[in-house]
């Protein structure tokens, strides 16, 4: 019997006309209920984003602070709305916070927001740690 090293698959269809696309899928719906307006197939294939990396995460910095908070506010109710959707201490929302940081554009109301928003104790900012 052999024992075989276990790798994590890595998305190499994750990329930053993926995200275009889903901001273009977002931009109409009423984020308080997502569930309803995604339909079940976009729900059960594309679950894998709330468990990208930070490495995933860094093709967005291109993005307007406007798309970028307009991802905040989706991934941050997906996660509340979806089932399998979890992301915990991986959801996207703590790197997305991290690049609008970079460029002083997370503002206290956004904060404040995801705060009301959300039961995940890792958001905005992530792993103390």
């Amino acid at each position: 019997m052999s024992v075989g090293v276990w790798e994590p698959s890595k998305s190499s269809s994750f990329s930053l006309e993926l995200v275009r696309g889903l901001l273009g899928d977002i931009s109409n719906i009423d984020l308080e209920a997502i569930a309803d307006a995604m339909g079940e197939d976009f729900i059960n294939s594309n679950s894998k984003l709330m468990t990208l990396t930070w490495e995933s995460w860094k093709v967005v910095d291109v993005l307007s602070d406007a798309d970028m908070e307009t991802l905040i506010r989706f991934f941050t109710l997906a996660e509340m709305q979806l089932q399998g959707w979890k992301g915990g201490n991986q959801n996207p929302v703590i790197y997305l916070v991290r690049i609008l940081k970079s460029r002083d554009a997370f503002t206290p109301e956004l904060r404040k927001w995801i705060k009301k928003n959300t039961d995940n104790r890792y958001l905005p900012y992530g792993s103390a740690l």
